[in-house]
Parts: structure tokens; C-alpha cells; sequence
């Protein structure tokens, strides 16, 4: 599309594989459909040893070298929550 000419393309991961887009906000359901990722998938930013949740209709600010996790629902344990 013309209007994403002259926009630099920025490089992030998800699970270890690159993905590219010229957008500086995206959402966690924006980014996980970037990466083929399942719409279901929980996302986390990773922040050093931390990964902070990332939710469906939650920006974040894309930046270069970005990293994140897309984790299949119920890896993590139910026990002492309600739904």
C-alpha cells in the first residue's frame, strides 16, 4: 500500500521468529495475528527474566528487537483461581 511508503520497517519476535511491520502501536491481538499465531494463544512481553501478559486489546509500543511468548491456553495451572 502507498500509504506505508517511506515508513521503516521494524523487526520483532514472537517465539524466536521474526515478524515486520510498519506500525509503532499494535495490539496483543494485532501482533499474535502478524505472527500466525492461534487467536486463543496467551502473549506475554518478555522483559528480561520477566514476562508481563499481554492482553487481546492491549497496545504496545513496537520497537526494534521486541520479544515475545505465545503460549497455548491452559499451559498454566487453574489451581486457587476462578473463571
Amino acid at each position: 500500500m502507498d500509504e506505508d511508503k517511506g515508513k521503516k520497517e521494524i523487526t520483532f519476535f514472537v517465539n524466536n521468529e521474526p515478524v515486520k511491520t510498519t506500525e509503532h502501536e499494535l495490539t496483543g491481538a494485532a501482533i499474535k495475528q502478524l505472527a500466525h499465531v492461534p487467536a486463543d494463544y496467551q502473549l506475554f512481553e518478555v522483559q528480561g527474566k520477566e514476562s508481563v501478559p499481554i492482553g487481546n486489546d492491549q497496545k504496545v509500543h513496537i520497537h526494534e528487537k521486541l520479544h515475545f511468548r505465545a503460549i497455548p491456553p491452559g499451559t498454566f495451572g487453574t489451581h486457587g483461581t476462578s473463571s
